[in-house]
């Protein structure tokens, strides 16, 4: 029998490579990407945070045999430079201010950099170039193939006028003839959705937004790929799981961690620890546990906010506590105050008044304060939950007692 893997090298929620045995295929995604990255143009990927996007741009690259590098957003803003940024991902430290010297090719650029794989055999003269441009040049010169400069961690800089512009120059810098031709493209990551649109606002409307392809939104995962996961990671962990309890199994994580990849890896470690103390059983008794050693591992503080905004004492109907119940109930990313109208009036419909029920008002409540539950949007009257880790712990944290319609807080064993 092969040896039981260790759990922490099974399920890998903050692990930056791609655990290949793990990964699920993204068909829509990665056929989006591989094309997008084909054409001459930069592309845009976003989504959540966890949502997969580091795992999927690497898978992609690596399976198109397309040579890149990351620059990280998030240095970018700590020094003050993206062009800064990229010099220092390109080329190896202490390289970049050579006057003189001439690159030895290797078979793999990544390890060609990283590896200190730079041979100074001749002297190739590019003193008089800027620094971008003469990092281009290097990694030019490990093959004629297209390369990729992937900008991750975008929201870093995002809210960042001067580095924001500094990457509007560099997208339009790439068209021009010294540039172009050393056939790099750039591959930009991050959270926010709006960065065409704040592009179309700056003075380059035109030469920067035509210019990057966005594909997609990175969407957490639907409930068959959390069940593949959950299936390839017990397989490798010999915890035998089947049929319905698989899916049974599958329907919790998914909806406790809303699809969200890096959540789902965190719960199944979670999981996997308690199978573990349990002689390597799984048992549905064990995901009360789990679900405790998950909200306190991860989620602490997003309990704490969850917890502050209920009910401060016991009422008959508590009609905040249902509110907020409701709201773990949302699908949609906007909802009105009419949509948990109705999912009071299905839920607890023997505690519905014949006059108002007063969700305005509770709605504004939660909107309002230091550490409010949701953000209202004014313009059109709707609402959303300000962080979908929010809905995670009302998810786990409360359910409904049928027999007297009321919202309770789960109390854990332990």
């Amino acid at each position: 029998m092969n040896r039981r893997k260790e759990i922490n090298e099974v399920f890998t929620p903050r692990k930056s490579d791609v655990n290949t045995e793990m990964y699920v295929q993204r068909p829509a995604h990665e056929k989006s990407l591989s094309r997008a990255l084909k054409r001459d143009s930069h592309t845009l990927v976003f989504g959540e945070s966890g949502n997969g996007k580091s795992w999927l741009y690497k898978k992609v690259l690596d399976a198109g045999g397309i040579n890149y590098v990351v620059a990280n957003c998030a240095n970018a803003s700590r020094i003050g430079s993206i062009t800064q940024e990229i010099c220092k991902a390109i080329i190896s430290p202490g390289t970049v201010n050579k006057l003189g010297f001439s690159e030895e090719k290797a078979a793999e650029i990544n390890a060609y950099f990283a590896k200190g794989g730079l041979k100074h055999t001749g002297n190739y003269e590019i003193e008089d170039d800027e620094p971008l441009l003469r990092a281009f040049k290097i990694f030019n010169e490990a093959d004629s193939s297209k390369k990729i400069v992937v900008l991750d961690n975008l929201e870093s800089i995002f809210s960042s006028t001067s580095l924001m512009s500094e990457l509007a120059d560099i997208v339009i810098l790439l068209d021009d003839s010294r540039y172009s031709e050393c056939n790099i493209n750039i591959l930009i990551v991050g959270i926010p959705n709006g960065v065409l649109q704040y592009f179309s606002q700056t003075k380059n409307v035109e030469s920067v937004a035509n210019r990057i392809l966005e594909i997609q939104k990175v969407d957490g995962l639907n409930s068959g790929q959390v069940m593949e996961i959950i299936k390839k990671g017990f397989t490798q962990l010999q915890i035998p799981i089947t049929g319905n309890t698989l899916i049974a199994l599958s329907d919790h994580v998914h909806d406790i961690t809303l699809g969200i990849a890096q959540r789902v890896h965190e719960y199944c470690e979670a999981l996997a620890y308690e199978i573990e103390e349990d002689n390597w059983i799984y048992d549905k008794s064990l995901l009360n546990k789990a679900d405790h050693q998950w909200l306190m591992q991860g989620l602490r503080q997003c309990y704490q906010v969850v917890e502050g905004n209920l009910n401060s004492r016991a009422t008959a109907v508590a009609r905040r506590n249902q509110v907020i119940f409701c709201l773990g109930k949302i699908t949609a990313h906007q909802f009105e105050s009419s949509d948990i109208d109705a999912l009071i009036r299905k839920e607890f419909p023997t505690t519905v008044p014949a006059t108002n029920m007063g969700l305005g008002s509770i709605l504004t409540d939660l909107s309002s304060g230091d550490t409010p539950l949701i953000v209202k949007n004014d313009n059109a009257n709707t609402y959303s939950v300000k962080d979908p880790r929010y809905l995670m712990c009302i998810k786990i944290m409360l359910y409904k007692d049928p027999s007297a319609e009321q919202v309770v807080k789960k109390k854990f064993s332990r």
